[in-house]
């Protein structure tokens, strides 16, 4: 199969051949109608690729696309990110302001507006995403499992049986590795390289593990992505004596080392890492995996919490081929992160709002009957959730193995949660082996009718 280098076309724009005069510029730019697609084009931040081929366009699409160009020309700033011919990619630092703005408020107070968010509360959501986080960031990258097999496999404590697995449970490690004692830490190239290490354990030749690539493999190819078939090449990944100037840069701009006295917002900065780290691809596999963490690395770094609870891989599994092109038009329309960034904001905007949708449905309104079994029997909120997924048949048994890592406890808590939950005929536990099992009773019904 022939290999095909992918390419945008853009149209060649010349205002002095596409306008008559400056009068007929003039007169497009203030219309009404044509400020209106304009902001809607800025809104979603469009590519031409998109914006030719919306019928709200009108039919001056090409004179429309050249005050696109011309209006998000007006606020670009030149990053510290350069492409492997030396030209800087560019953002607008005052972009995506309002949102910004809400992820700052969330930092303080209530999370999201959610009154009553316990400790106990927060470790559960953590523990849920860093497992959402792992399969789909793995699951992105080729691993081949169900999400159920792959959660079950996380939540028992099961060894991986095959590469996808282990990619799963490696992300999973790396992402507790982070939230636990990571988020404290400076990046340094040898930190990259232990979480490059982490991230590929033995699903790559060990003489692979934190070592940055060569230009060209062992067979003599230069290493291209291909996201979407066998033929179609989206990028060559730059010469390793690149990637070894700039990871220095990149490590700098990380630990906010690097001399850039205009201020961007973490969120947007994070955005960025996972960006360059794509772009230079310094490791032989692992990379999208690696660039996604140091995402969540950043944010955390700098306090943002409530992002132990937004899973980003999750949404981008739902638009790949979307995912793909944010880097695309980055990388091909004249060195723009616009795309980039909105394709990032776009998702953990609605992250954010499934993860709100998620506690109101399925946790405060399970508060109710939480309240009651805690008066009537003198539970924790450990006891009263499992027993609340045993009766939603959410899962249909339990282990102390699984119950440790579900509520990040010790064996002796669990054990003595577990008497009281037997002790109390809410529980049975059956042997089958070593293993000892516990099973839900009918008397559950009756606490969550």
């Amino acid at each position: 199969m022939k290999e095909e280098y992918y390419k945008i076309n853009n149209p060649k724009l010349d205002a002095f051949k596409l306008f008559a005069d400056a009068a007929e510029f003039e007169s497009l730019a203030n219309s009404p109608e044509v400020q209106s697609v304009v902001a809607k084009a800025q809104e979603n931040y469009l590519s031409w690729q998109e914006f030719r081929n919306k019928s709200w366009a009108t039919d001056k699409k090409e004179k429309i696309w050249s005050l696109i160009k011309l209006y998000r020309s007006f606020n670009k700033q030149k990053t510290i990110i350069s492409d492997k011919d030396g030209s800087k990619f560019v953002f607008n630092p005052r972009s995506h302001v309002e949102f910004l703005h809400h992820i700052d408020l969330e930092l303080g107070g209530n999370f999201m507006g959610i009154e009553n968010f316990s400790e106990g509360d927060r470790r559960w959501f953590v523990r849920r995403n860093l497992i959402e986080e792992s399969i789909a960031s793995s699951l992105l990258e080729g691993a081949n499992t169900s999400r159920k097999a792959a959660k079950k496999m996380l939540e028992e404590g099961r060894k991986p049986r095959d590469k996808g697995e282990q990619m799963i449970v490696n992300n999973h490690e790396t992402m507790k590795w982070l939230e636990e004692d990571l988020k404290h830490e400076d990046l340094s190239l040898e930190l990259l390289k232990e979480m490059h290490r982490k991230v590929t354990l033995n699903t790559i030749k060990s003489e692979h593990y934190g070592v940055l690539r060569e230009t060209l493999d062992e067979a003599g190819n230069r290493l291209v992505i291909k996201p979407w078939d066998d033929a179609t090449i989206t990028y060559v990944a730059p010469d390793k004596e690149f990637v070894e100037r700039e990871i220095t840069k990149f490590i700098d701009f990380a630990n906010d080392k690097d001399g850039e006295k205009t201020f961007i917002h973490p969120l947007i900065k994070a955005i960025m890492l996972h960006f360059w780290m794509g772009l230079l691809h310094p490791f032989e596999d692992g990379n999208g995996r690696l660039a996604r963490i140091i995402f969540y690395w950043y944010m955390l770094r700098k306090g943002y919490w409530a992002f132990s609870y937004l899973s980003l891989s999750e949404r981008i599994m739902n638009s790949q081929k979307e995912y793909s092109m944010a880097y695309v038009y980055s990388e091909q329309d004249e060195n723009d992160l616009g795309y980039f960034i909105h394709y990032n904001i776009s998702k953990l905007k609605l992250a954010r709002k499934n993860f709100q949708d998620y506690i109101e449905d399925k946790v405060l309104e399970n508060k109710k009957h939480v309240d009651l079994v805690k008066k009537g029997y003198s539970l924790n909120s450990r006891q009263t959730r499992l027993l609340h997924a045993l009766f939603k048949e959410e899962q249909k048994f339990t282990t102390l193995k699984e119950y440790c890592a579900a509520n990040d406890i010790g064996r002796v808590t669990a054990t003595s949660d577990f008497k009281k939950l037997t002790s109390e005929e809410f529980l049975t536990k059956k042997r089958n082996g070593r293993n000892m099992f516990f099973y839900p009773t009918d008397k559950i019904k009756t606490l969550f009718r």
